[in-house]
């Protein structure tokens, strides 16, 4: 298997840094970023700490740890763009009240993440855990960690619960509250890949000794690359046998950068593989598949056919990441939270926003919160598409019909679709404008 390939510049690392944390480079260069003496911006250096809190050397691994626990003001270093695994770092490293709450209006946070934070949040952060149905949704097993929590009032644990069983999402729950650890734990067992077996070491490294039930797993030191022994070859080629050289490098690169990593001190229980959970085809993701051409037919019922076997948190993380055509599905999606979440991507472009404010199947709720956008609503067309939208809510279909120009006033008054409070104030609207 190939190593899996760091994600540079998802980490917020530049090209000129990431020799600083290759597991390639010298020592001393890594030690000397993962002490944070060198002159790196704050938030390049929380990607940089990130690949180092897993790096082969116990030294490295120990100094990246403490420079983390002593970065100042993470929660201004952190944003929508900062990459899980960050996240999950500071989760682990540093649980504090500021920052779990920062990290947990974050999106792109994981699901152990969000379950690390909810096992541990005071009242008022499982108050708004509670009511944070985008969340809910995307990681149900964090019901499992307010299950556990003390500081969780009964009353915010049933309002998360109620919200899940009503969306057909919420976990098995165990026994008496108190009980959930167990059931999460085994939850994650079954739901983890398979360990992978174990490589054989490299030709003339040293075997490694096995360790005792209950000890700490140390990080895999790097195999060094393998020597060219001309008596070995020549023998190989007599009996028949495969190269030792051959075999050798063909062994060096089965080494899996995403399994040598720590499990030991602070950073247990944490994976230091960077490959996102989120598995999603390239048909779901790059705009206009593969060219810049709208899809045909076949590929649209394909991605809907697609959208259409996931749960309601896979469709809202697609709707934070996907394309105009899974917009264009999700946003008309029965599930509120998976509609709303198109909206608050950030994605949809002008021509999208136009589109949809005339749509008379999307449901209020997504209207609403088109009509709550200000940058949006400073373009004329979208205050005249809401207005004359009959689902768009009465609050923001009557703010909007004052600010009509007289012509689309007299039309707004033509329109017997539109709730009669707003057609009657277009008529006298228009009729004192002299339209």
């Amino acid at each position: 298997m190939a190593a899996p390939e760091i994600p540079y510049d998802k980490l917020g690392i530049a090209d000129a840094m990431r020799r600083n944390v290759d597991p390639a480079s010298p020592k001393p260069m890594r030690l000397a970023t993962a002490r944070g003496v060198l002159p790196i911006p704050p938030d390049q250096m929380l990607g940089l700490l990130a690949v180092l809190v897993g790096d082969p050397e116990e030294d490295v691994r120990k100094a990246a740890v403490e420079t983390v626990k002593k970065l100042p003001n993470p929660v201004q270093l952190i944003g929508q763009r900062t990459h899980a695994k960050i996240l999950e770092m500071l989760a682990q490293l540093r649980p504090e009240r500021d920052l779990d709450e920062r990290i947990l209006t974050i999106r792109a946070a994981n699901d152990r993440t969000t379950i690390l934070i909810a096992g541990r949040a005071d009242a008022r952060l499982c108050e708004m855990i509670s009511t944070n149905h985008e969340r809910l949704l995307i990681t149900p097993d964090i019901l499992l960690a307010l299950y556990d929590n003390a500081a969780c009032s009964d009353a915010d644990f049933e309002r998360a619960n109620a919200f899940l069983r009503m969306e057909g999402a919420a976990p098995d729950l165990p026994g008496p509250r108190g009980s959930g650890a167990k059931a999460l734990a085994d939850r994650q067992a079954k739901q983890a890949p398979k360990q992978a077996p174990k490589q054989a070491a490299a030709p003339g490294a040293p075997a490694a000794a096995s360790a005792p039930a209950g000890a700490l797993t140390p990080a895999p030191v790097r195999p060094v690359a393998p020597v060219f022994d001309l008596d070995a070859e020549i023998e190989a080629a007599l009996s028949g046998k495969t190269s030792p050289l051959l075999e050798a490098k063909a062994k060096l690169e089965m080494f899996d950068l995403g399994e040598a990593r720590p499990l030991d001190g602070a950073m247990a229980g944490f994976n230091f593989d960077f490959r996102s959970d989120d598995d999603f085809s390239l048909d779901l993701l790059e705009e206009g598949g593969s060219g810049s051409a709208e899809p045909d037919d076949e590929a649209r019922l394909s991605i809907a056919k697609k959208i259409s076997l996931m749960s309601p948190g896979k469709k809202i993380k697609l709707a934070y990441l996907g394309n105009k055509e899974c917009r264009n599905i999700l946003i008309r999606d029965r599930n509120k939270q998976v509609a709303l979440a198109v909206v608050k991507s950030g994605r949809l472009t002008d021509n999208e926003v136009m589109k949809h404010c005339g749509d008379r199947n999307l449901p209020s709720d997504v209207l609403r919160e088109i009509g709550s956008n200000g940058e949006w609503l400073r373009k004329y067309p979208v205050k005249v598409a809401l207005a004359n939208n009959p689902r768009c809510p009465p609050a923001i279909a009557v703010s909007l019909v004052s600010q009509l120009q007289s012509r689309d006033l007299a039309a707004l008054g033509r329109n017997k679709n539109v709730t009669a409070v707003i057609f009657q104030m277009a008529q006298k609207l228009a009729k004192a404008k002299g339209a």
